[in-house]
């Protein structure tokens, strides 16, 4: 077999192939434990850019404790789940719900308080640039899409334009453990704990629901929530998310920016997929990057409530058909390289080489992702491991300088 140097974390990462059909990078949650943190996954002190951790070590007979949570959390009778509200999560005049279960506090060690330096994360610094700076983008009302984001000025492509943190997070396993009423009643509870701007803020998104019959059977909270929020992984767990910045992006299948959840600071950034001309709406998929049409469809349909009609899907059928024959062949080529990977024959390695460049190539043509270096990385790794240690440096290099410019091209 090869030196594995090469190979490292190719199988694992997919040979990044899943990267160019994936909306968004999620960093890895770290493990869950109520043990050092006292509170559920998006409920931990340090999300809340707290200095100290608070004792989990209640007195005789009280309840837990609830800081660092501005308001009572709201516990719904006869169920686990109860309602955490923080009214200036991050500096926001908006608040946050986090529908969780209560923790079993008293079950677990107490957790020793600790001090730690307050770091500004480079979120936060665009964040406060974001903040001072005027916006690169308005809201305005579009021709059958209700509402949607239109740039006011050029956006290049890699730059961030926009920092959310979440109005509402659900637990996603919140309808198999409580009745519908009782759901319907934590959501619009955690709604209505918000401030008011924040309130209006996500009463006022857009709902699947738009005839009149269905809106009085549907209450306008779980409406906007299953319409507007996305499922994003926090500390091992999953929640639905609702940013209701990020919610007034449109769907398009080849989208103009692309979002980026971070775990550790709840915060979701949108950044331009490619350059972005003034007056041009805004998008970003709210599908998974690179299936092929129907399935696209479906997800959408049954996930959103609409079909898309965006300039992919209602492109000549030729155009469409030569779209999902480039997305399927990139899901094809990357199984087959991973096949060859896995063998670890040099002379596997050399067709997956071939194999690989064919598949980055239909990656490029498809505009999959907003640069190639990671691809260029990963083929000097296979060059490496096929024994052309001269190629494998030449593309690991181009792959470096390819996203080193894109980087730079992010910071303005």
């Amino acid at each position: 077999m090869p030196s594995i140097p090469y190979l490292s974390g190719l199988a694992a990462t997919s040979l990044l192939l899943s990267a160019s059909l994936s909306q968004a990078k999620t960093s890895t949650p770290p493990k869950y434990l109520f043990g050092t943190t006292c509170l559920p996954g998006p409920l931990r002190p340090s999300s809340f850019n707290l200095t100290t951790t608070p004792s989990c070590a209640p007195s005789s007979g009280d309840p837990p404790p609830w800081h660092p949570f501005t308001v009572r959390p709201y516990c719904l009778s006869k169920t686990d789940y109860c309602i955490f509200t923080h009214a200036g999560f991050h500096g926001s005049d908006r608040g946050l719900s986090v529908i969780d279960p209560l923790p079993d506090l008293f079950g677990h060690k107490t957790a020793s308080s600790s001090s730690s330096s307050a770091t500004t994360t480079p979120d936060e610094t665009n964040e406060q640039t974001q903040q001072t700076d005027n916006l690169p983008y308005e809201l305005r009302d579009l021709p059958n899409k209700g509402k949607g984001l239109i740039a006011t000025r050029p956006i290049p492509r890699g730059r961030i334009f926009m920092i959310d943190y979440p109005a509402v997070l659900a637990d996603t396993k919140l309808p198999r453990h409580v009745k519908q009423a009782q759901g319907r009643e934590l959501m619009a509870e955690a709604i209505g704990r918000l401030s008011t701007r924040g309130r209006e803020e996500v009463l006022g998104l857009a709902r699947q629901n738009e005839d009149e019959e269905r809106k009085k059977r549907v209450p306008v909270s779980e409406d906007v929530m299953k319409t507007n929020s996305f499922v994003v992984e926090v500390m091992g767990r999953e929640y639905m998310a609702l940013f209701p910045k990020i919610a007034r992006m449109n769907h398009a299948c080849k989208p103009s920016a692309v979002t980026r959840f971070n775990s550790t600071t709840l915060s979701n950034t949108a950044m331009a997929f490619r350059d972005i001309l003034p007056g041009e709406e805004i998008t970003i998929s709210y599908s998974t990057f690179g299936l092929p049409s129907t399935i696209r469809q479906q997800n959408l349909l049954s996930g959103w409530g609409f079909t898309c009609t965006c300039d992919l899907c209602t492109a000549p059928p030729a155009d469409l058909a030569a779209s999902d024959n480039r997305r399927e062949k990139v899901s094809r080529l990357g199984q087959e390289v991973i096949e060859l990977v896995s063998r670890g024959r040099k002379e596997d390695m050399k067709q997956a080489v071939a194999l690989y460049s064919e598949a980055v190539a239909a990656v490029d043509e498809e505009g999959l992702v907003p640069h190639l270096g990671g691809h260029y990385e990963v083929l000097g790794r296979l060059w490496g491991a096929a024994g052309e240690v001269e190629k494998g440096r030449e593309w690991a290099q181009r792959g470096r300088e390819e996203t080193e410019m894109f980087e730079r091209a992010a910071m303005g």
